[in-house]
């Protein structure tokens, strides 16, 4: 019988009370039993369209089946999830769904649990199972309808309105995000292009999520929503991660303080900006994926960075046999404003440079150079080391520019030798060794 706190259902011989409202899924997950379901999203209205939730409900005399994640409890009502009844219902429904989408993992998944090892039914290669997933996060959560249901029967499918590309998909992906055969794309929804977004502090070599940890040292090290790129504080919608968030540790309404503190002395680090490569257009940054800057470089060294420290190019991800760097991108250049030298770039590059050696043997390494600038305790043993013991090629002459051969994208430079002749050679990638400038915001600070 039901009492002030709840219903009481019995699942597989175990008892729980829920409150008025829960579903027998949700039930069901409270006592750690497993139901399977393809249809089935924390944030959405369930419906049951998948019918692999099916389980075996009986109250008083009678029992019938029924789908677990959007049925109600009903007080005294008792369920069995794993009868020769439902075993048998499941492993058909999952069969026709093999039928459509043959090579979607989750469904293979569920299939190798049920003991199926092929359907029996003719293989449609349609992918898309009907779930509706898709049409219920677009709708519900984001506001938008880009994408809808169209027909009936055999016929029914899921299409953008009029069949047509739309233009009211914000491209946030949402949808992409929550099918469970991956059939939808952003191309076959919308006109409109999505923009990643770049990851700062790995110098945007890859992307990152709205909610993110700024660095691996962050302090605080702790998440924080890109208000900008946040569906939900830009206009009111979504609000997904907060109901996954089980430590409720979102709050929308947070706001910046400003604290003051009174200290005996203040120490400025501003540190410094990059020269803005695409400024040297000779050099194609921003045009050709496989010319980095020396920063991004860095961040490809490392192990804990988005390659892992792999040396590859990001262009087809392949290893890079050839890597080029060119000194002085910004700097001791009167065109650009900077006439002074960072007087780091030097031995930034050979650290580089001997790194990617140990990363990938045989690695061909060439630095092109104005003149070696080696100032500090033991660099200039260091440059040395590097051009006798590991084989790095230093060329005196800055390369005009850098053209990327069709097909291959690999980087052709043109340069003057020392000889006065004129040479090309090609790379698979190009590092530019880019100015430090002062940041703006020291200007402001002083």
């Amino acid at each position: 019988m039901s009492d002030r706190s709840g219903l009481t259902i019995e699942i597989n011989g175990m008892q729980t009370t829920v409150p008025q409202g829960t579903t027998i899924l949700q039930a069901a997950q409270q006592l750690d039993v497993a139901i399977p379901t393809l249809c089935h999203h924390k944030a959405l209205t369930s419906c049951g369209a998948c019918r692999v939730c099916l389980v075996e409900v009986s109250q008083g005399k009678r029992t019938e089946l029924k789908t677990s994640c959007n049925n109600l409890v009903q007080d005294g009502m008792s369920v069995k999830t794993d009868t020769e009844r439902v075993l048998r219902s499941r492993r058909v429904v999952v069969e026709l769904l093999l039928s459509r989408s043959p090579d979607a993992e989750p469904i293979l998944e569920i299939a190798r649990q049920l003991g199926i090892e092929k359907t029996r039914f003719a293989k449609k290669e349609q992918n898309c199972i009907l779930c509706g997933l898709c049409v219920r996060m677009c709708e519900e959560r984001m506001g938008k309808s880009a994408i809808s249901f169209a027909g009936r029967g055999v016929d029914r499918r899921v299409i953008p309105p009029f069949d047509m590309q739309s233009e009211v998909c914000q491209t946030c992906g949402a949808c992409v995000s929550v099918c469970p055969t991956n059939c939808i794309t952003l191309d076959d929804v919308t006109a409109n292009k999505p923009v990643a977004i770049k990851a700062e502090f790995d110098a945007g070599l890859c992307g990152r999520s709205p909610i993110y940890i700024p660095s691996p040292q962050a302090v605080p090290k702790l998440a924080v929503i890109d208000a900008e790129r946040c569906v939900h504080l830009q206009n009111g919608t979504c609000g997904v991660c907060k109901e996954f968030c089980e430590p409720n540790a979102i709050d929308y309404e947070q706001q910046e303080e400003v604290t003051e503190l009174e200290v005996g002395a203040v120490i400025l680090a501003p540190g410094f900006e990059e020269f803005a490569a695409e400024a040297k257009g000779e050099f194609g940054f921003g045009r050709y994926p496989n010319v980095l800057t020396s920063v991004q470089f860095e961040r490809m060294l490392s192990a804990a960075g988005p390659f892992e420290g792999h040396v590859i190019r990001p262009s087809d991800h392949k290893p890079a046999k050839r890597i080029a760097w060119i000194q002085c991108v910004g700097s001791r250049d009167s065109t650009c404003g900077n006439d002074y030298c960072s007087s780091i770039c030097c031995m930034a590059s050979t650290k580089q440079a001997m790194v990617a050696k140990g990363h990938a043997e045989g690695l061909d390494a060439t630095i092109f150079y104005m003149d070696i600038r080696a100032h500090g305790k033991d660099f200039d043993q260091y440059y040395e080391r590097a051009k006798t013991q590991e084989d790095v090629r230093y060329i005196k002459s800055i390369p005009s520019r850098i053209v990327q051969m069709p097909g291959s994208q690999d980087l052709r430079l043109r340069y003057v030798a020392e000889d006065a002749s004129m040479r090309e050679e090609e790379y698979d990638l190009v590092v530019l060794s880019v100015d430090m400038e002062p940041r703006q915001s020291a200007i402001e600070c002083a």
